[in-house]
């Protein structure tokens, strides 16, 4: 298990009590330093005070299980605009919204799509592409997907 999967495991916890959605874990080297980015929603929305509660939550069970051994900044954060979305449940949130996905594995020679999601179900997506139309898309084969603001 990496890290950020051991981050999430360790969390997961604190914010189901606190109804907080963690929405991705990274963790980076950016500048010399190391960094843990804990992306959060919730149904009220991110603000400040959420991040800031959650920053202290968080770090205090991270500090307790201790899975980094090297020093690393945490940063708390709303996932913002450009929302990553990794599973299912995400997918079906967005559903019709204009996404951004890529691929591991390319499907009629694409690995980049862009278009509105249009359906979620069995682990797989529809897109209606605006290159190719409609494409379906298993979410095994995701690398990354977001949804797309400039649409």
């Amino acid at each position: 298990m990496n890290i950020p999967e051991q981050i999430e495991k360790i969390i997961l916890p604190l914010a189901e009590k606190e109804t907080v959605e963690i929405v991705d874990v990274e963790y980076v080297r950016e500048n010399g330093e190391n960094i843990l980015r804990i992306y959060i929603d919730s149904p009220d929305g991110v603000n400040l005070d959420l991040c800031t509660k959650m920053s202290h939550l968080f770090g205090n069970e991270i500090d307790k299980n201790d899975p980094i051994k090297d020093h690393y900044i945490l940063e708390i954060s709303s996932p913002g605009i450009d929302r990553i979305l990794k599973k299912e449940k995400d997918f079906l949130r967005f559903k019709g919204f204009c996404i951004k996905v890529t691929t591991a594995k390319a499907i009629n020679n694409q690995k980049h799509f862009k278009g509105q999601l249009v359906a979620v179900a069995n682990n797989k997506i529809v897109v209606d592409d605006v290159t190719n139309g409609i494409v379906e898309i298993e979410i095994l084969n995701i690398v990354r997907a977001q949804v797309d603001s400039e649409n």
